[in-house]
């Protein structure tokens, strides 16, 4: 049941429990769709009044809630905590510290990459409908004009964007999301070699694949797409990490 005007937002808290408490409440907000995107929560001080904790404990709740991506704090007069946009940087972190502890290697999540772009192309493929390719084209001639002039530091939100831009023609937000995180992650790893990969077979694959989609052909849009990424993965393996 909907609160009345006025009522609080927040039930009061047990003073003896800690912040994760607070941010397992807030959390349950968002679930329930009491809270969304783009909305304030209440002052700092109200918040505490509302879920009878100090302070404190509020402040730690938010600024987990931030780290967790979840919350934006702004300053100034119109300032506060604010509810977040979803974004696919928590799980680009989530499987970079995998990475990192040992849980699963590179290998393999370049080998899932491969894999899951490979399953965005068989679901257009399925589909049966002509895709929109008019940001791709944008992305593909926006790559080659950067090739061109030789500015190596556009190529990678390029990059960025051209692997969004095939996930976002499926319209699954999953998928969309999955896909931006991993190729940040890659990104992370490719950063300081982007100059020395060869510009002219980027575009010349950019290209092939671009004429692939728009012919229908969507298995060798795949195949090609899939050289690519090979090319760029035994690069990011034979590039010494200082380059």
């Amino acid at each position: 049941m909907a609160k009345a005007a006025g009522d609080a937002l927040f039930d009061p808290v047990r003073s003896d429990r800690t912040f994760e408490i607070v941010v397992q409440r807030i959390r349950d907000k968002l679930a329930a769709g009491e809270l969304r995107p783009g909305d304030k929560l209440p002052a700092e001080r109200e918040l505490a009044k509302q879920l009878d904790v100090s302070r404190n404990v509020v402040r730690e709740a938010l600024r987990a809630l931030e780290n967790a991506g979840m919350l934006k704090t702004r300053k100034g007069a119109h300032g506060g905590a604010f509810i977040e946009e979803g974004s696919a940087a928590r799980i680009s972190a989530a499987l970079n510290d995998l990475v990192i502890l040992n849980a699963i290697s590179l290998d393999d999540l370049l080998e899932a990459r491969v894999m899951m772009l490979g399953m965005v192309l068989d679901r257009l493929a399925q589909s049966g409908k002509a895709p929109d390719l008019s940001a791709l084209e944008a992305n593909v001639a926006a790559t080659a004009e950067a090739v061109a002039q030789g500015e190596a530091s556009k190529r990678v939100p390029l990059a960025r964007a051209f692997y969004h831009e095939i996930a976002a023609l499926t319209g699954n937000r999953a998928l969309e999301f999955t896909i931006d995180a991993q190729t940040e992650m890659i990104q992370t790893y490719l950063r300081l070699r982007v100059a020395d990969m060869d510009g002219e077979k980027l575009v010349n694959s950019r290209r092939a694949f671009l004429s692939h989609l728009q012919a229908g052909r969507f298995e060798d849009a795949k195949a090609e797409l899939s050289e690519h990424l090979d090319r760029v993965h035994r690069r990011l393996w034979s590039t010494p990490q200082s380059t």
